[in-house]
């Protein structure tokens, strides 16, 4: 599961940005279009949000510090829906990474001779892989990223529908309103937000201390023998 994880971040990381050639510049570039005086920024109080942010996309809140969305010459298949598909994209599969990074340190299978899944730092659990594991789950995920580029980049589909869900494939048999979709599309936006956040924490942590996350917090309890000495608050040699 971790490993899944790991590598389903680095493709798909790499195929929602896959777009030097998306963004090559078509004729000659043109400034960005000057701010106009607008409505603040929920996320920046203390900034405006730019035009192109109005507030009309699921979980806008102005933030556009670099002002990417406002410079049309560069923005690939010159629509902001490519930004909003590369958002989703991102933090749908760091949910997964994150699930993969703390999953296995509550549970795995046990490891035989030619199967190590007692690595419980997902980063290091990468390379226990067999070599034509990581080739099945590139192709596999190869598969799926051309499926999503065909219907949501190239296609007509809205930014993340790739016919999952209510108006899709739905074997749970959703059936929202307009308004309870709405909701569970500002839901969906803030939860991959944060697990962009959240994964970069532990993926920082697994390199830092080279253990897995349930380790490092179960550490964070544990008093050092120096502390059990009276008088001593500091290691030796501070």
């Amino acid at each position: 599961m971790k490993s899944i994880a790991c590598v389903l971040a680095l493709v798909a990381s790499a195929s929602a940005y896959q777009a030097p050639t998306m963004m090559a510049k078509r004729g000659k570039a043109s400034p960005a279009p000057a701010p106009v005086k607008g409505v603040r920024s929920a996320a920046l109080p203390f900034t405006t949000a730019p035009p192109s942010l109005d507030g009309s996309m699921i979980g806008d809140v102005g933030f556009d510090p670099l002002g990417l969305s406002m410079n049309t010459d560069y923005m690939p298949f010159e629509s902001i829906k490519w930004y909003r598909e590369a958002e989703l994209q991102h933090g749908r599969v760091a949910q997964l990474a994150w699930l993969g990074f703390v999953f296995p340190n509550i549970y795995h299978f046990p490891s035989d001779a030619t199967h190590n899944f007692g690595e419980l730092n997902a980063l290091a659990a990468v390379r226990a892989v067999p070599q034509w594991g990581l080739v099945q789950l590139a192709v596999f995920v190869g598969a799926l990223e051309a499926q999503r580029y065909a219907k949501c980049i190239k296609g007509d589909n809205a930014a993340g529908d790739v016919g999952l869900g209510q108006g899709g494939f739905n074997p749970f048999g959703f059936e929202y309103t307009q308004e309870e979709y709405e909701e569970k599309q500002l839901q969906e936006i803030k939860h991959c937000r944060l697990a962009m956040l959240g994964v970069l924490g532990v993926w920082w942590q697994g390199i830092l201390s080279g253990q897995g996350v349930i380790q490092q917090i179960g550490g964070a309890f544990d008093a050092p023998d120096y502390y059990g000495k009276a008088g001593y608050y500091f290691p030796d040699g501070i």
